[in-house]
């Protein structure tokens, strides 16, 4: 679902947003023109039901940027009421999967720790699949020993969806019940591309090193995004020393054609073979 470098883009983005909001307030300072902006201020109503439109679309018709928009605008503008106005997209088991995820990504950037009291409720297992999938994604963010205790209660959950937001999300944590069925979930998604970028992109920093090999197959995957692909070569630049490592960046240079691409693969190859080079150096005893 929802993946850690994509958070971070929520957020950031959702911030500039509410920048903008914010500068226009600050900078509508003569009484006219706030009496202006408070009569042209949309309602909750209006704003929710723009935002909700787009939830009704084919997913390849989304305008991603636009309902990250409105759903900025409806918390901006409207606080807790706005939260609470899409936090029950999640609570409605009778609403469509589309919609969920669209509430997930509009809610991650304001996301705080109390709201742990309200998301676990909704991955007990009499809730609708989604609901439980979704809420479940939220809660990965939370880093609290109490949310840590209660998704491992999920480990073997029999719906597969559930289980493995799970393991991902204890994966995240650098609890050994992820880390260790990282092998595991990633051999099952062959067929998903989605599902091996979400694997990747939980992996915790410091087990990067033990997991190269799922790097450098991610570097080569022209099915994965950019963006992960990108995050993979970088990791191969930071921690590869291996012969393995150099053919995996040589070998997308001969065949890449996106330029951006490409350049980061030079700078990662090249820190690859300056390591190499250190260590291979004899090393000069210490008096």
């Amino acid at each position: 679902m929802i993946y850690k470098k994509r958070n971070r883009f929520l957020v950031s983005y959702s911030c500039l947003l509410i920048l903008g909001l914010l500068t226009t307030t600050f900078l509508s300072c003569s009484p006219k023109e706030k009496q202006k902006e408070q009569i042209s201020k949309p309602s909750l109503n209006d704003l929710y039901q723009a935002w909700y439109t787009q939830t009704t679309l084919r997913r390849e018709n989304i305008d991603y940027q636009t309902t990250l928009d409105l759903s900025s605008q409806i918390i901006s503008l409207y606080g807790e009421e706005g939260i609470n106005k899409i936090f029950s997209v999640l609570e409605n088991q009778q609403e469509k999967p589309l919609a969920k995820y669209l509430a997930v990504m509009a809610l991650t950037p304001y996301l705080k720790e109390d709201w742990a009291t309200k998301l676990l409720p909704l991955t007990e297992p009499d809730k609708e699949v989604n609901t439980r999938v979704c809420a479940i994604s939220l809660l990965s963010l939370i880093q609290t020993p109490e949310v840590t205790s209660h998704l491992k209660k999920y480990i073997n959950d029999p719906e597969p969806r559930v289980q493995f937001e799970v393991l991902t999300a204890l994966a995240k944590r650098g609890e050994p019940e992820g880390i260790q069925q990282i092998q595991s979930l990633w051999d099952k998604a062959k067929d998903s591309p989605d599902k091996r970028e979400h694997i990747l992109l939980s992996i915790p920093a410091s087990e990067i090193p033990s997991f190269l090999p799922l790097f450098r197959e991610s570097a080569k995957d022209e099915q994965l995004t950019l963006t992960v692909r990108r995050e993979a070569i970088m990791q191969l630049g930071r921690y590869g020393k291996e012969k393995e490592d150099v053919d995996t960046l040589k070998s997308i240079l001969d065949t890449e054609i996106e330029n951006s691409i490409k350049e980061l693969v030079q700078s990662a190859l090249d820190a690859v073979n300056a390591r190499l080079q250190r260590d291979s150096l004899p090393q000069t005893p210490s008096n």
